[in-house]
């Protein structure tokens, strides 16, 4: 098997952490490009009855959201370059499952890496759990990372 491009997806936890660790040691190994990607999505509840209207955000919430979202990654894209391997920081605001599988698609992704911990009770049960998607319907091999509490 050829590897020469390898996606890691980020939310900067713990379990990601050690997700881009061990991908970067693949993207090592393999001599291959890291891809280190960071989805989010601000999912603003709907004015309700119950809510008594609608919702004021600060102006530029979004265009700051984005921003710190891209100088994050690419934080962690260059410390893991700074160790000798290529890596880009990418952030998408997109549904994360739906921007892991995009991106691997478009990029040709060879691997995705990524944690297996996130959302936990009702959120897990209403929104299931990305990395369980992103094994369902990913274009390659999908390495999940187990954190170790």
């Amino acid at each position: 098997m050829k590897i020469s491009n390898i996606l890691v997806a980020t939310d900067f936890s713990p379990s990601a952490a050690r997700a881009v660790d061990m991908a970067a040691d693949y993207a090592r190994h393999f001599q291959a490009q890291l891809i280190i990607l960071h989805a989010y999505r601000v999912d603003i509840p709907v004015a309700s009855p119950l809510t008594g209207g609608g919702y004021v955000l600060p102006d530029g919430f979004f265009e700051q959201l984005a921003k710190e979202a891209r100088l994050r990654v690419e934080k962690v894209a260059g410390e893991v370059a700074a160790k000798g391997v290529s890596a880009i920081g990418i952030a998408i605001d997109r549904h994360p499952a739906t921007a892991i599988i995009d991106e691997a698609k478009a990029r040709k992704v060879d691997l995705i890496v990524m944690g297996t911990r996130g959302l936990t009770g009702i959120k897990h049960l209403a929104l299931g759990s990305v990395a369980d998607r992103v094994v369902r319907t990913a274009p390659c091999p999908v390495l999940t990372v187990n954190h170790d509490d």
